[in-house]
């Protein structure tokens, strides 16, 4: 059996265990650029006495000029905490990632977090950044690694809706033909959220 089965077997079983957790808040967002489509699904669980625990499931698609289309799906768990006295909400968990970058497959376990500040008196304008990171030691496949991290600039429209404007940076470092790292995306984009 190829390993390539075994890690896409283990990213369907986190998927449909992370679409089976009971939910109360459901949402979806939307990301474009010149050559980047993203789009994630993300529900927040309850019931959990050291902040919500949210789930997502996440697909990229990017049609780059240099060749080979890539795509990374991911599923990944974070816990986020908001507090009352302080505008700034942060989450911290994990990501499983699996895909195709060119002709080399990706599977990695990342790590990190985002936080948001939208103080009441910005008006539902507010600043938003985040990370992850997949070491040599948790990518497999082709991949000996994985950093992503953006910044935005977030407007709530209305409590359902936010649209975002942001930078970010995807890598993947290939260690199969000494391919070195490989840029998925490195740029602007606009993301619109919507919540039900």
């Amino acid at each position: 059996m190829r390993s390539g089965n075994i890690y896409l077997r283990l990213f369907s079983f986190l998927l449909a265990v992370l679409l089976s957790v009971p939910a109360f808040a459901d949402s979806m967002k939307a990301e474009l650029s010149n050559n980047l489509a993203r789009f994630r699904y993300s529900m927040s669980g309850t019931g959990q006495s050291f902040g919500n625990l949210e789930s997502s499931a996440g697909f990229l698609y990017t049609n780059n000029t240099t060749g080979k289309n890539s795509y990374l799906m991911d599923v990944g768990a974070f816990v986020r905490g908001e507090s009352v006295e302080a505008p700034i909400i942060v989450s911290i968990g994990g990501r499983v990632y699996a895909g195709k970058v060119k002709n080399y497959t990706v599977y990695a376990v990342g790590l990190g977090g985002d936080a948001t500040l939208a103080p009441e008196s910005w008006g539902g304008f507010g600043l938003g950044a985040y990370i992850m990171l997949a070491p040599s030691v948790v990518a497999f496949g082709d991949s000996n690694g994985l950093v992503e991290y953006g910044a935005t600039l977030n407007f709530d429209v209305s409590p359902q809706a936010t649209v975002q404007l942001g930078y970010q940076k995807i890598d993947v470092d290939i260690s199969k033909n000494n391919a070195g790292t490989i840029n998925i995306d490195n740029g602007g984009f606009f993301s619109v959220s919507i919540k039900f």
